[in-house]
């Protein structure tokens, strides 16, 4: 059977290196072997806006989207998303807009492993 960890990341894609501590791990955990989901909450939701070019910072957004690719599920909290201004579209490709109670919930109740990743 195979083994479950769900990732929850609430710092932003360049307020902190906690978005990029989140996909390293995630990474190693598809490595060996688990099925990953995580789920961007608060500020973290940032990290998937299309586009973004850091100069300084890791470009967490083109990680998202890499382990997407790989089979990682990933959604954000659609009321975080709502109130900082993002509109349908300007997500990475794979991440999905959605919600605590559908999307978090359902990631959690399905994992044999729960890390949160925050300030």
């Amino acid at each position: 059977m195979t083994k479950t960890m769900t990732i929850i990341w609430r710092t932003g894609s360049m307020m902190a290196m906690d978005p990029n501590v989140a996909t390293k791990l995630a990474s190693a955990a598809v490595r060996k072997g688990y099925k990953v989901n995580m789920f961007g909450y608060g500020e973290g939701i940032t990290a998937v806006k299309k586009g973004q070019e850091p100069k300084r910072f890791p470009n967490v957004g083109a990680d998202l989207q890499a382990l997407s690719e790989q089979g990682v599920a990933i959604a954000l909290c659609e009321a975080c998303y709502t109130a900082r201004g993002f509109q349908r579209g300007e997500e990475i490709e794979g991440a999905k807009v959605g919600s605590l109670t559908n999307d978090l919930f359902g990631f959690v109740a399905e994992s044999d492993r729960l890390v949160t990743v925050a300030r």
